[in-house]
C-alpha cells in the first residue's frame, strides 16, 4: 500500500512539473519602449593612441595583425565585429579606427 502511495505522489510530481507554466501575454502596450539612443562621439582621432590602444588591448586576445595587412574597407568591417569584443569605448574605437585606416594597404 505505501509502495503505491509513493509511485502515485511521484507520477503526480512529474506531471505537475512537465506542465508548462503560465507566462503573462502582454496584449497592449501604452507607448512604445524606448529605443537605445546612439552617441555619437565628437572626439578629434589620435593616431598615437590608437596605437597604443591596438597595441594593448588586442595583443591581449591574439597576434597584432600588420595595419597593412588589410584595406581600410576591410578594417571597417574587422573593427565593427572586434571593438565590441575587445570592450573598447566609443573613443577608443575611434583612435583604433583612425590609425589602422591610416595604415591600411592602399
Amino acid at each position: 500500500m505505501t509502495k503505491l502511495i509513493l509511485i502515485l505522489f511521484l507520477v503526480t510530481i512529474a506531471v505537475i512539473a512537465c506542465n508548462k507554466k503560465a507566462v503573462p501575454v502582454i496584449t497592449s502596450r501604452v507607448s512604445d519602449p524606448p529605443s537605445p539612443a546612439k552617441r555619437i562621439v565628437d572626439v578629434k582621432p589620435d593616431m598615437v593612441l590608437g596605437k597604443t590602444v591596438f597595441m594593448n588591448r588586442c595583443s591581449r586576445c591574439h597576434d597584432l595583425p600588420k595595419p597593412e595587412q588589410y584595406t581600410a574597407l576591410r578594417w571597417e568591417g574587422i573593427l565593427s565585429y572586434m571593438i565590441p569584443r575587445a570592450r573598447l569605448d566609443e573613443e577608443q574605437g575611434v583612435h583604433v579606427k583612425a590609425y589602422l585606416k591610416e595604415n591600411a594597404k592602399k
